[in-house]
């Protein structure tokens, strides 16, 4: 079995969106271990960690032609130097169709399983979006510094939409 498994491909061909994706996303379990997943390793255990997650997320947007990005985020907390890695993407017109926010911002982020968005912040950049995490996560947590990759920045096989 691979990732051109029929059941594979349905299920990309049906989280057409990022309300969709965090729908599946609700029923995977977060689980620490060393190295990543392939996207469809990813479906099969329906489970790892912030970079499984990411990856998956950002194979499934990119299916479905969102403009997305893999963001790693370094911090330093009370304790240790840290790091996450966030999915941002940018909304399409079709998004207003499910958005549920009072306006709806330019960009998303995907963390693990939860959709982030801010309140008060318009998310129009990807630097809006790191700060707005950060200040999410509260006064402990300090930006050291985030990159912004591409999608596949971890260099998995892309598919055409079937």
């Amino acid at each position: 079995m691979d990732e051109y498994d029929s059941q594979f491909i349905s299920l990309l061909n049906e989280l057409n969106n990022p309300l969709d994706l965090l729908c599946f996303l609700s029923t995977c379990h977060y689980k620490e271990h060393d190295g990543a997943y392939t996207p469809y390793e990813f479906y099969i255990g329906k489970e790892g960690d912030c970079v499984d997650f990411s990856i998956f997320s950002c194979y499934v947007l990119h299916y479905h032609d969102y403009n997305v990005y893999s963001v790693p985020v370094f911090f330093l907390n009370d304790y240790e130097s840290a790091g996450h890695l966030l999915t941002v993407f940018e909304y399409k017109d079709t998004d207003a169709d499910w958005y549920w926010g009072p306006r709806m911002d330019k960009y998303g982020i995907i963390d693990v399983s939860c959709l982030f968005s801010s309140v008060s912040t318009a998310l129009n950049s990807i630097e809006a979006c790191v700060n707005s995490y950060i200040d999410f996560l509260g006064d402990s947590y300090t930006l050291a510094s985030y990159e912004v990759n591409p999608w596949n920045y971890c260099g998995y096989r892309t598919m055409a939409r079937q």
